[in-house]
Order: C-alpha cells, then sequence, then structure tokens
C-alpha cells in the first residue's frame, strides 16, 4: 500500500496506529481480557503468540515446538483450522486464532482454505521453514517494525479518490453497473445499465464470481467454467458519542467477543482510540462489527440500519455501560468473499482457461485476498499482464 500511496503523492498521509501495551480485549463472561498485546496480530506476525496474554503457558509451550514439527509433503490445500492446530497446537488455535479468524474472513475455520486465507505462513511451511522464526519474526524488533495497522490521515477513502483523479474524471465512471460483456469483430464490447456499449481490447472483471457469471451470459463455454465464490453480509456501525458517555478508558484498538458472548456483534474498535483525529477532542468514535452470516442467511443479520443500530447500541450498553443516545451514526454493509478449501486452486484452473481469451482478466477480493494489499496485488497483477500482453503491443 505505501508505494502506491507514494506514486498518488499520499506518502504525507500514511498515519500508523497509536501504540498501546494491550491492543485488544477478548470479553467474555468475566470481562475485559487482554488478547493482543503490541507484537502485533498472530494472524500476520505468528511469532507474537509468544508473548500473547490471552495464549496459556501449556499453549505457549506448544508453539515453541513449531519449528520441530515437519513440513506437510503434500500439497493439497486444508483447512484453516487444521493448518494452525498441525503447526501450532490446539491451544494456539482455540486460545487465539478462532476468535480471531472468525470475525476477519467471515466463515467457519474448518471450511476455510489455508491456502488462500494465510497465503504466507503457507509459503514458509512450503519452503521449508518455521512459521515463528519466519513470517515477521524479524519484525519484532521495535527498531525496524513496520508498523503493523495503517490508515490515511483523511480515511481510506483517500486512496480510492486520488486513484481516479490520477486516472482522470473523464475516464472513471461511478455509479454505472456494466451489464455485459460480449465478444464482437475481434474486440470485447461493455454494454452498460445506461445501454451505452464500451468497445476495448482488454477487461478487468473485478467483481464477485457471481457477477462475472451474469456478464459473460453470451459466452456459456466461459460462463460454466466460473467456480462458486459463496459470500458473507457483513455490517459496519459507527457511532459517536461524547466523551461523557463513556465511563471506562479506552486505553486500547478495541475488543473481540468470546464465543457465547455479544448479541450478534463480533468485535468493536475504538476508532478514535486506535487513531488520532478520528473525532473531535471532546467526543469518541466507535465501530461495531455485526458478526458476517451467508449471504442468503437473512435471519443472520439485521435487516435495515435503524435494527443494525439498535443492536450496536444493545452491544455497547452491556460492553461499556453506555445509555445515552450516540450524537451520530453510520451504517454500511457490503459482502465478503469466503474462500473454501480449494479456491485458489480453482481460481488458477480458471485463469489458466482465459488465457484463451485474450484481453479478459480477474482481479480483486473475490480471488486473490481480501486485505487492501492483497487486493492491490491482485490489481497491479492484471495490469501488468494486459501491458506485457501482445494486444497491447499491436495498439501501441
Amino acid at each position: 500500500m505505501e508505494s502506491l500511496a507514494e506514486e498518488l503523492g499520499l506518502a504525507h498521509q500514511i498515519t500508523p496506529a497509536v501504540e498501546c501495551s494491550v491492543r485488544a480485549y477478548r470479553r467474555d463472561n468475566h470481562g475485559f481480557v487482554p488478547f493482543l498485546a503490541e507484537g502485533g496480530s498472530p494472524v500476520g506476525r505468528p511469532s507474537s503468540l509468544l508473548s500473547n496474554p490471552a495464549l496459556s503457558l501449556l499453549g505457549r509451550v506448544r508453539v515453541r515446538l513449531e519449528p520441530l514439527i515437519p513440513r506437510r509433503l503434500k500439497g493439497e490445500d486444508e483447512s484453516v483450522k487444521s493448518f494452525i492446530q498441525r503447526r501450532l497446537g490446539a491451544r494456539a488455535y482455540r486460545e487465539v486464532y478462532e476468535p480471531l479468524l472468525g470475525g476477519i474472513f467471515g466463515g467457519d475455520p474448518s471450511e476455510l482454505s489455508a491456502q488462500a486465507t494465510l497465503a504466507p505462513l503457507v509459503q514458509v511451511e512450503a519452503d521449508g521453514g518455521s512459521l515463528i522464526r519466519g513470517v515477521g519474526a524479524q519484525e519484532n524488533d521495535k527498531g525496524s517494525a513496520r508498523p503493523p495497522i495503517l490508515t490515511f490521515s483523511e480515511g481510506m477513502s483517500s486512496l480510492a479518490e486520488a486513484l481516479q483523479g490520477s486516472l482522470g474524471v473523464n475516464h472513471v465512471q461511478t455509479s454505472t453497473q456494466a451489464k455485459r460483456i460480449f465478444r464482437d469483430s475481434g474486440q470485447w464490447v461493455v454494454r452498460m445499465d445506461t445501454g451505452v456499449e464500451e468497445r476495448c481490447d482488454a477487461v478487468v472483471m473485478a467483481t464477485s464470481a457471481s457477477a462475472v457469471r451474469n456478464m459473460l451470459s453470451e459466452l456459456t463455454n466461459v460462463q460454466q467454467l466460473v467456480p462458486e465464490v459463496p459470500s458473507a453480509r457483513t455490517t459496519v456501525v459507527n457511532l459517536a458519542y461524547p466523551n461523557s458517555a463513556i465511563s471506562r478508558p479506552l486505553d486500547a484498538h478495541g475488543y473481540l467477543n468470546g464465543r457465547g458472548t455479544g448479541n450478534g456483534v463480533s468485535a468493536c474498535a475504538w476508532s478514535s482510540a486506535k487513531f488520532q483525529h478520528r473525532a473531535p477532542p471532546n467526543q469518541v468514535l466507535l465501530r461495531c462489527f455485526i458478526r458476517a452470516a451467508p449471504a442468503a442467511d437473512k435471519e443472520g443479520r439485521p435487516e435495515n440500519p435503524k435494527e443494525a443500530v439498535a443492536l450496536a447500541r444493545d452491544e455497547l450498553a452491556e460492553s461499556l455501560a453506555i445509555t445515552k443516545a450516540p450524537i451520530q451514526t453510520w451504517v454500511h454493509s457490503w459482502s465478503v468473499p469466503v474462500y473454501r478449501i480449494g479456491h485458489a486452486q480453482r481460481i488458477s484452473d480458471l485463469r489458466a482457461r482465459l488465457t484463451e481469451l485474450p484481453g479478459l482478466h480477474l482481479a480483486g477480493s473475490a480471488y486473490d485476498g481480501a486485505s487492501i494489499e492483497a487486493v492491490i496485488r491482485s490489481g497491479m497483477r492484471a495490469a501488468t499482464a494486459i501491458h506485457n500482453s501482445d494486444i497491447l503491443q499491436e495498439t501501441l
């Protein structure tokens, strides 16, 4: 993200999260328990488990044995749960990873693909290395550590706005839906919902797999190759309160709800404590994440913004004893891809077949990872493929 931000002139806006001795708590029947320390998240830095306050002594002993665990000889995919338990132990999975992973990836870790969701860790094992000695271990030295959490001082929307500006307003169409993509006279034709058709030599589809199938309905031989990538619907509720409404110190980045805790809310970020300037000095900003549910499961999520706010307020009344009404609320919902076991291979097979159709590319979170950095890498990969293609050379 940093290199793209620098290219777009946003390097000066990059802001790290506020440092805290406890980065996050876990809330259970006993209240708030320290969960993540300043060593970072174990998803990106397994070595941080050795200082994680939520991991038991027996769990840490097992983690220290991880370098002695032989690597898996077969290259088949496995579940996230299986991978973590095999490499780091059942206690590390149960006490640390299980509460984290379900909320991050919107699925059951026993069904999620390790290759797709924990790709860097899987690659370390494939290369014969140790997770706790490899990924991020060298960064635990504070003198050389890259801040684990970054944002932009004016919000993450700065990145998208700068990208749009760099392309030129006349070259970006927002609030416009592509309905059909088909071939005609050696070119791709993109038909919009406005009826306008754009002819082009290359197309990058950065949409869900289901949207790809719909847009390619006139290319039935290709449409049938697109695999199913299920999704989960997640809702985020931001609430602004006066400082007087908060009786507990906001001394971390937030908390996660343990199993059986919380009325549908999986986590709460204390945004104004996590990042400076996220709220005026006399206010706090809290962000509640409503537990992700399968996109087709309407009973597993609030049906409207009012219901979502009510759910978040109930959570904050129980966890932080906030009884005052918020000054303002914002509700956002979207679908996140759920990478089932075998996802990476299915997408690889699809891309191999798409090479038979010059100029047609896939990019985005539905295929290559849901993090911002993964999405950027995916887009860069597609752009590089087009730049190096024979089509572009012929056009130039």
